[in-house]
């Protein structure tokens, strides 16, 4: 019975910019989805019939698996719809699983077919998630073919370039609003503001910017530096349009005991990260006010197969 698990992720730097042909930097982090997976008479998912799922992604996986019919168990330890990489670590640990039975697993591969699962789904995607949720640790994205280069993913004559980043150990608590909003609304947002004036056009170059220097600061292990980019990413991305009351509410009590604190993804919503030393007391300021916190680390294996 092969079981594969995969890490969710969220983004440290780059959320939208990245868009417009900047890099951005992910962190794979230690909340796990696990799919275990066995030969059946009939496709079935955690005892139920296989047509009665609803998930997009599950289907998807499915249409394209020509390996017989199987039944499937999953344990999602990711939240859904908060920004943390839910649906790439399902789509990572389902295939990585299913490829099992036939063959040894490969990373490159599965992190391919992954990015294609989500695009199909989505209508368009980057291979950030399903790329971190893969390599696990931190992931750069980029134009451009640097140091410590992994693979490079292309769809309709766009290309990015998949790194990885060596980093130290750092501990992050994730706040998650409960707002939802959506990911193309968030995008147009941002587009309309970059499209109308030179004003926005300079916002997605500092990010840009940010991003760089965030990738000097991961490899020198500068937690304080790490941290005050955060909070001009953040400031950044606030007068793109993104953030609203339910991140700043997050953010507000919280902000003089962490190195930095921002939104991660699209905005409107989802969740707040915070880089601190203190991760128990950070954690214990949000769920005293109601809010749901996790404390999370960096998880450097991605991709596990038993």
């Amino acid at each position: 019975m092969p079981t594969a698990s995969a890490p969710g992720k969220f983004i440290l730097f780059g959320e939208h910019a990245v868009v417009y042909g900047k890099p951005a930097i992910a962190l794979a982090i230690d909340l796990r989805t696990e799919v275990k997976a066995e030969r059946s008479s009939s496709f079935k998912l955690d005892g139920k019939p296989m047509r009665e799922n609803r998930s997009f992604y599950i289907r998807e996986i499915i249409r394209r698996w020509k390996g017989g019919p199987v039944s499937m168990e999953i344990k999602a330890g990711v939240p859904p719809s908060s920004g943390l990489g839910s649906s790439a670590a399902l789509t990572v640990s389902m295939l990585g699983a299913l490829r099992s039975f036939n063959y040894p697993a490969e990373r490159e591969s599965i992190a391919r077919e992954a990015f294609d699962v989500e695009y199909t789904v989505q209508g368009g995607a980057s291979p950030t998630d399903t790329s971190t949720s893969t390599l696990g640790g931190a992931v750069y994205i980029s134009e451009k073919k640097e140091s410590n280069f992994r693979w490079e993913m292309c769809k309709n004559r766009r290309f990015w370039n998949v790194h990885s980043i060596d980093i130290p150990d750092m501990s992050f608590v994730v706040g998650v609003t409960g707002a939802h909003s959506s990911t193309k609304d968030m995008v147009d947002r941002v587009r309309r503001v970059v499209s109308r004036s030179p004003f926005g056009k300079d916002v997605i170059e500092d990010i840009g910017r940010i991003v760089v220097e965030g990738k000097r600061a991961l490899e020198n292990g500068d937690l304080v530096r790490i941290g005050e980019l955060m909070k001009e990413n953040h400031e950044l991305l606030s007068l793109l349009g993104v953030s609203c009351e339910d991140i700043e509410r997050l953010i507000r009590p919280i902000k003089d005991m962490v190195y930095g604190a921002k939104l991660t993804g699209a905005g409107g919503g989802g969740s707040v990260i915070a880089l601190t030393d203190k991760p128990e007391k950070v954690r214990e300021i949000l769920e005293d006010r109601g809010e749901c916190a996790y404390i999370v680390n960096i998880d450097k294996d991605g991709l596990i197969i038993k």
